[in-house]
């Protein structure tokens, strides 16, 4: 009798471990603190409900008043520190902004994803979180808008996903305050309402541990590209140049008029000068810097890409099946 109850009694705490938490981050090398920056929910349990706000920012995630916002710059490397689960999923992270307040910023609205990581070299996101103690790092895009945003990490479990409306999504959202040369990112989707319990990559009826899947990508859009702002942009070089030509014009009129009483008149033209200004101006038009190519994080492969595999900055770094990006 004590070992039948023993034994659930394992699984259960085995299944709480798994549940987890985003509890730290750094900006380059140099966090805030232990849940410093991040809205915390009140326990490690599953968000389940995809129309639910709770899909934004986790439970009681609707606002940051007395969270942290961390300043932050465009294009800098941001690490993220969840604790280690063995639930096989992908990990997301998907920007909120720029806003004027991320502590009043509910979230609800529209998003734009900047990471995305599934099944990749035969493992699953969370696997190389497990590798390196939950740890996980990315890159801001170098052309964003200066302003607060709400930075928001996913990590989907899907080992219950044959049942429809067990898939389980754990939600962080950090505080930020970026700095950078302006931008627009493309394409957007809406929290809630971009998420369905029946979508194939949330709902997957031979889901199994130890399940490879020929194909899948995170629910949500694909990853944003950044264009804008502190790219290099075309060059128009003007340069006039100014050229003079006179014209000389001498007219001599020489008239002699004999009247009958023999007095000679003589009329004489002076001689006119004119001069003409001319100028002619030369446009120069000189191609940017950028050369050809993805911009910098922007995407530049994947499965189905029929965009730039070259990058005019970084280079091509594989991601997953679906996704390469300028790094």
């Amino acid at each position: 009798m004590l070992s039948r109850i023993a034994i659930p009694s394992l699984f259960m705490i085995a299944q709480v471990l798994a549940h987890q938490n985003l509890h730290q981050f750094w900006v380059n090398g140099v966090t805030p603190g232990y849940q410093v920056g991040i809205r915390m929910p009140p326990s490690n349990n599953p968000v389940t409900d995809v129309t639910s706000t709770d899909i934004v920012c986790n439970v009681n995630g609707q606002s940051g008043a007395n969270v942290d916002v961390i300043p932050a710059n465009a294009g800098d490397t941001i690490q993220v520190q969840w604790d280690v689960s063995t639930h096989p999923g992908p990990i997301v992270h998907s920007l909120f902004g720029p806003v004027s307040s991320a502590k009043s910023a509910t979230g609800v609205g529209s998003w734009f994803k900047i990471q995305e990581l599934d099944y990749a070299n035969s493992q699953w996101a969370n696997e190389v979180l497990m590798a390196n103690a939950g740890k996980f790092s990315f890159k801001l895009p170098a052309n964003l808008a200066s302003g607060e945003y709400l930075l928001r990490s996913e990590m989907l479990a899907l080992h219950g996903a044959q049942t429809l409306g067990g898939a389980q999504f754990y939600i962080g959202c950090m505080q930020l305050k970026i700095t950078g040369p302006g931008g627009n990112c493309s394409p957007k989707y809406s929290l809630p309402g971009a998420y369905k319990a029946t979508d194939n990559n949330i709902y997957i009826p031979d889901f199994y541990y130890g399940f490879v899947p020929s194909t899948y990508s995170a629910p949500g859009p694909a990853v944003a590209t950044c264009t804008g702002g502190g790219g290099s942009q075309p060059t128009t070089l003007t340069t006039s140049r100014t050229t003079t030509v006179v014209t000389t014009s001498r007219s001599t009129t020489a008239a002699t008029t004999r009247s009958t009483t023999g007095a000679t008149t003589r009329t004489t033209t002076a001689a006119v000068t004119s001069r003409t200004t001319t100028t002619t101006s030369r446009t120069t038009t000189a191609a940017g810097d950028g050369g050809g190519g993805a911009p910098l994080y922007g995407q530049c492969g994947g499965q189905g890409w029929t965009g730039p595999t070259t990058c005019a900055q970084g280079t091509c770094t594989y991601s997953n099946a679906y996704y390469s990006q300028c790094l």
